[in-house]
């Protein structure tokens, strides 16, 4: 995005907009002031002339082939994301009944539950439910 001396450049179509820090792009998925799409060239009728649609992220005009591109592109990152939080699922202790390990995971915060004890982490380990 430009910056001007005083202040940056924000892109037309964010002006005047009150959710300017929370609108974002339907393509790209930025910020709309950090929207790094190109305006939509794609010519269209305004009124009796015709002119360039002008958008940033124009999903109206999106060529397939572009599209199908960005749908890659997209689950490729989600794959990759997946992969990376299943990494960090982390073991619990075992349960002091029966034995069982779960796993914790980024998806579930919670409650580990096993045979009436709950799991309060690696340093207090399996507690009663009584005892907390």
């Amino acid at each position: 995005m430009p910056r001007s001396i005083f202040s940056w450049i924000y892109p037309p179509t964010c002006f005047g907009l009150p959710e300017l820090e929370s609108r974002r792009c339907a393509l790209c998925g930025n910020l709309c002031v950090d929207c790094t799409c190109p305006e939509c060239e794609h010519p269209v009728f305004t009124g009796e002339q015709e002119g360039k649609c002008g958008v940033r992220g124009c999903l109206e005009h999106l060529l397939d082939r572009d599209l199908v591109a960005w749908i890659e592109v997209l689950d490729n990152r989600l794959t990759s994301l997946r992969e990376e939080a299943q990494r960090r699922e982390v073991p619990t202790l075992p349960c002091p009944e029966c034995g069982e390990v779960q796993m914790i995971n980024i998806y579930n915060g919670g409650p580990y539950l096993c045979h009436g004890h709950f799991y309060a982490g690696e340093k207090y380990g399996w507690m009663r439910k009584e005892q907390y």
